[in-house]
């Protein structure tokens, strides 16, 4: 949007400069001396040629200003320099028309321009190539004037530029103190995997450079309403307010990216780290409003949505994102501080009352669990890769419910079969086919590139278990050890699933292992050989117990008899 606006000033600047200049068109140094000026008013800037001045009188009278140079200065404090080297500058004008004293009297046109934008400490920050930039209709009686431009983004960090087309009407008044945009239509192709469309309309002062525009944008994800205002000189420089019926940010995607990780893909390598695009974040001065019905992004759906943001000095402030998630309360925050070559990332807020069927779902297990589930979470974490992001996550997240129901296992079913075992009989009832849960807690610390489940605590009825383990980050592989104590309630299932009063403070053993992808059935057992272990071992010293008693009775009636009551 940036480098959107600094080309409709470039093109002001050169349409402010044809229209001074017609009067003045037999004196030719007149006319360079009249555009200087007139750019150096308007802009700030300065206007230099250094090629040939032709002047052609017949059929019309042409005006041809060769390598021309235009140089504008800072528009503000956080941004830089831009420089236009124009390879010529065709101005037209209808004697006709001039004699006449009608408004309309020509055309300007820009053809082979290179503009080259710097950052504030004076580096290239974005190079342009201007195929070809028209201004027909000129006049400055406020008629419309026709405009249409061609040009390419260079990009960088080396691929396919970014072609950018225009065309629209413009009108400027008689003083050239602004340019209003009737309709200015912009189609940008190679940026994102699908051409991006945005409608400009809106009015454009020139000194100080301040816009105030409405805006509607095409997107490959969906379609945006807005109201843009940019002011070079003040804090926003950029105030984006829109709205859209549906937005998928999973569709907006560069368009090189796809095709690495095909090519990646093809070949079996794991593609390497690549630097998460934060330099746009430390040049915008932007506040940035949405709200949306829909807002899609990595496969979860936001109803509702309100989104706040500003961004200044290289920091991101995300003040809030609300919505409903999974019919649950969004409320959350985060804030990237981009200013050193580590970028920083702290994240806060909380999902209350979701759907865990829904969410879960939405990850491709459906049929898992269902009822509702509180989450907050607060993570910290820094890199330079998205990769480092992910690995360098530090905090908690914290996790409670009730009325939980685990449709994929029943907990009670897989106990009574290893109590059976143990028991040596066989199970006469139905078990129940899913866990319905009475109580839910549980908290993962992020640490060292693990998600560690320190607390793990869950009730359903005859069972409660608590637990602890890590998952990996890097690979999602996991595992998770539960201890589950059992009370009398579980034998009403079946008698088979008693257990005898001297094995009630006995821990029953869940051993969880696997890949957070694969099917969630799989991934626990009961550890029945620990189970008669402890049985062994808690028998062997009951037997101890009760020897040792016999030799303390025995021991207290010898001494009786030696001495007496």
């Amino acid at each position: 949007m940036a480098f959107l606006l600094i080309v409709i000033g470039v093109i002001v600047a050169v349409v402010v400069v044809a229209l001074v200049v017609l009067p003045s068109f037999i004196d030719e140094s007149q006319i360079i001396a009249l555009a200087q000026e007139q750019v150096r008013k308007a802009t700030g800037g300065e206007l230099s040629v250094e090629g040939e001045t032709q002047l052609s009188l017949i059929p019309q009278i042409v005006i041809v200003l060769g390598d021309t140079t235009i140089d504008l200065p800072p528009q503000g404090q956080d941004s830089g320099r831009i420089l236009a080297e124009v390879g010529t500058i065709d101005i037209g004008i209808s004697p006709w028309s001039l004699l006449m004293g009608d408004t309309e009297v020509g055309r300007v046109a820009l053809n082979n321009t290179e503009v080259t934008l710097f950052d504030v400490d004076g580096a290239v920050a974005t190079q342009l190539t201007l195929k070809e930039i028209v201004a027909e209709g000129l006049n400055t009686a406020n008629s419309p004037m026709g405009l249409r431009a061609e040009l390419a983004l260079a990009n960088l960090d080396g691929g396919e530029p970014i072609v950018v087309t225009m065309k629209g009407t413009v009108r400027v008044p008689k003083d050239l103190d602004r340019i209003s945009i009737d309709k200015l239509q912009t189609d940008v192709d190679g940026a994102l995997t699908e051409r991006i469309r945005t409608t400009l309309s809106g009015t454009v002062m020139l000194s100080p450079l301040e816009a105030t525009l409405d805006l509607v944008a095409n997107l490959p994800g969906g379609d945006i309403d807005g109201d843009l205002v940019y002011a070079a000189q003040q804090s926003p420089q950029i105030d984006l307010t829109f709205s859209s019926e549906q937005l998928d940010l999973d569709k907006i995607s560069p368009v090189s990216s796809t095709a690495e990780t095909d090519t990646a893909q093809d070949n079996g390598i794991k593609p390497p780290p690549i630097p998460v695009p934060v330099g746009p974040l430390r040049d915008l001065d932007m506040r940035l409003a949405v709200t949306a019905n829909s807002l899609i992004s990595n496969g979860q759906e936001i109803t509702g949505a309100q989104l706040l943001m500003r961004v200044v000095n290289g920091v991101s402030d995300l003040k809030y994102l609300r919505g409903v998630l999974h019919g649950g309360q969004l409320d959350t925050n985060m804030v990237i501080d981009a200013r050193k070559p580590v970028i920083e990332v702290s994240l806060a807020g909380g999902l209350s009352g979701f759907n865990i069927d829904s969410l879960m779902t939405s990850l491709d297990s459906p049929d898992t669990a269902r009822g509702r589930v509180d989450m907050t979470w607060d993570v910290d974490t820094q890199g330079t890769t998205s990769e480092d992001l992910k690995l360098g996550l530090d905090g908690d997240v914290n996790v409670t419910g009730s009325n939980v129901e685990i449709l994929s296992v029943s907990a009670q079913g897989e106990m009574c079969r290893a109590i059976a075992q143990v028991n040596a009989e066989s199970l006469t009832a139905d078990m129940p086919t899913t866990t319905k849960v009475t109580a839910l807690g549980g908290r993962i610390a992020f640490d060292n590139g693990q998600a560690q489940l320190k607390t793990f605590n869950v009730a359903t009825p005859g069972l409660v278990m608590q637990g602890s383990g890590a998952a990996s980050l890097d690979d999602l592989t996991f595992a998770l050890t539960v201890n589950a104590s059992v009370n009398k309630e579980l034998e009403e299932l079946d008698r088979a699933c008693r257990i005898e009063e001297r094995y009630i403070a006995v821990k029953w053993p869940v051993q969880c292992s696997g890949n957070l992808m694969d099917e969630p059935s799989e991934w626990c057992r009961i550890d029945t050989d620990s189970i008669v272990k402890q049985m062994l071992q808690y028998e062997a010293k009951s037997k101890l117990q009760r020897e040792a008693d016999k030799l303390g009775r025995d021991a207290g009636k010898a001494l009786k008899k030696l001495f007496g009551n």
